[in-house]
């Protein structure tokens, strides 16, 4: 497949996991019979698909319009490297605590309070950094795209509308959902736009 095609797919990838991993994280029990397995693939979305997800989009479209905004393109894809370590580094957190409380159910973790304050306070954290980054990105993307007309306008808003709020998520936890709506909706759209764009045709807008 050509460039185009592995970022429009990497799009897709993008949309699902913002869907599907906070959805079993928010009513997935361990205890019935898919439990684990549930939360594994969470993980394995959030964690490894998501962050290649994000790099691979990044990196494909710095490639395609380096030469228009080259400055704002590379700097998006160092801020989408970083936020896809910090997306990583949240699913692996939650898999490594969750099995090590499955392999040693005598110790009662879950009822620790120590246990569970630095187990929420890393992944708090590392989540978000990665959507801190993840806005930068965002916003980078979405201002090289006004000035240069990568995409169409309103595609070009949504990467504001999510990538701003991204940025404070940190200090305001409760609009993480907000930035997962504007995510998914934008990379559906740019999956769309890459998937269908002919290799050769000229680079702006797609």
């Amino acid at each position: 497949m050509t460039i185009n095609k592995w970022s429009g797919l990497a799009s897709f990838l993008i949309a699902v996991s913002f869907i599907v991993a906070p959805l079993i994280y928010l009513t997935g029990n361990l205890r019935d019979a898919l439990g684990v397995f549930a939360y594994d693939l969470a993980d394995f979305l959030y964690g490894p698909i998501l962050s290649a997800s994000v790099i691979t989009v990044f990196f494909a479209l710095r490639e395609r319009f380096r030469e228009n905004a080259p400055r704002r393109m590379d700097l998006a894809l160092v801020a989408a490297v970083l936020s896809a370590l910090g997306m990583a580094a949240v699913a692996f957190i939650r898999a490594s605590n969750r099995h090590y409380h499955l392999a040693h159910p005598d110790l009662n973790l879950e009822n620790s309070t120590t246990v569970l304050i630095v187990w929420g306070t890393l992944v708090a954290g590392m989540s978000a950094l990665g959507f801190h980054f993840l806005g930068w990105a965002f916003v980078l993307l979405g201002s090289a795209s006004w000035t240069e007309r990568f995409f169409p306008r309103p595609l070009t808003g949504l990467y504001f509308l999510a990538g701003v709020p991204a940025l404070f998520v940190y200090r305001f936890p409760d609009i993480e959902g907000l930035v997962l709506l504007f995510g998914t909706i934008l990379s559906v759209w740019q999956g769309v736009l890459l998937w269908n764009h002919r290799e050769g045709s000229p680079p702006s807008p797609i």
